[in-house]
């Protein structure tokens, strides 16, 4: 008797033994509410990546010489609005659930000088009433260089009244993130997109500008045809509904934006030697690091090597041939002065 008592206390312990300890308890509510945070930190996050990489993007845009590009200098406020959401709501700690709000004021732009803050709520412009981000860039596309306009905002619950002169710029463009884990970046009539593949895979401002220049200087160059149907104002609300969407489901972003078209476009060699060529020039007007240019190719070509076996060779010069381009279009530049580019 006293070795099957045994037995079954030796069993008991052996089960007590394999059961699972999950720790503390944890309620549905709970969940939800932390899921609630998260989702404002990944807005938080997103805008401020957006911030970023847009910052470096117009340096290199604010260097482009009239001599550079086929297009005339356009309009040019600074500025991207959302429309008012919940997350958007909390992050700034704003007092209406409806309207407007500045989410991203590039550096050296007319808004960031006429004094426009993240967190602002817009009001109305020239005295009409903005309801929605439609409504902003839909008056914004009617402004001229130099134009006067006065934007009301409402800041912290008191409204003030901003005057603000229109700038220009040679590309006004919006760049965006794309979250997408390849590194990779792309340039279309829609704007420049950048993957936060590229942006962990990047050491620098430098190197970012680096690849943002080769970007723009497909742009400016004229390699990219204008589609049909597609107009920067609805380019401009699509942006900020990708990355809202971004924040609540991951991946969800890219159904707005039509990314992987995007990517898939393709360039002729020589487009893409051009490319190069007024890209490293780009870097070097904007006051970057012009050598990294040569050594972000290397660094590229040796740490990623698949991502030149893809139909790569098949549309761009070898990496041996683009980096010694570089160094030598690197070498000319610091040859001559800016006034005095071989074209």
């Amino acid at each position: 008797m006293l070795k099957k008592l045994n037995l079954f206390l030796s069993l008991i312990l052996f089960l007590n033994g394999c059961a699972t300890i999950t720790g503390p308890v944890v309620s549905q509510q709970e969940i939800i509410e932390f899921e609630e945070e998260l989702k404002v930190k990944a807005l938080e996050y997103r805008l401020k990546q957006l911030e970023h990489v847009n910052n470096i993007g117009y340096r290199l845009i604010y260097a482009i010489l009239p001599s550079d590009t086929k297009k005339p200098f356009e309009p040019f406020l600074g500025v991207y609005v959302f429309d008012i959401n919940k997350y958007l709501k909390r992050l700034y700690n704003l007092s209406q659930d409806k309207g407007v709000v500045v989410g991203l004021v590039i550096d050296g732009s007319p808004a960031k000088k006429a004094g426009l803050l993240k967190g602002d709520i817009i009001l109305s412009i020239n005295l009409k009433r903005i309801n929605s981000s439609f409504d902003f860039y839909n008056e914004v596309k009617k402004f001229k260089i130099g134009q006067i306009v006065n934007i009301n905002i409402l800041r912290q619950g008191i409204k003030e009244t901003i005057f603000l002169e229109v700038g220009s710029v040679a590309l006004n463009i919006p760049i965006n993130m794309v979250d997408l884990q390849e590194v990779n970046a792309a340039a279309s009539s829609q704007g420049i997109f950048v993957t936060y593949g590229l942006m962990h895979f990047v050491k620098s401002d430098d190197e970012l500008a680096a690849v943002l220049a080769h970007e723009l200087a497909h742009i400016m160059r004229e390699h990219i045809q204008k589609f049909e149907g597609v107009s920067l104002i609805t380019f401009l609300l699509s942006l900020p509904l990708s990355i809202l969407l971004e924040s609540q489901a991951p991946g969800s972003g890219q159904v707005v934006t039509d990314i992987g078209n995007i990517f898939k476009a393709t360039y002729s060699r020589d487009l893409e030697r051009e490319a190069d060529y007024f890209g490293t020039r780009l870097v070097y007007q904007a006051g970057f690091d012009v050598e990294v240019c040569a050594t972000f190719m290397e660094r590229f070509a040796i740490e990623i090597p698949q991502s030149m076996i893809r139909n790569y060779l098949s549309t761009h010069p070898s990496s041996p041939e683009r980096v010694l381009r570089i160094k030598k279009t690197i070498q000319e530049l610091k040859s001559s002065t800016q006034s005095n580019f071989r074209r």
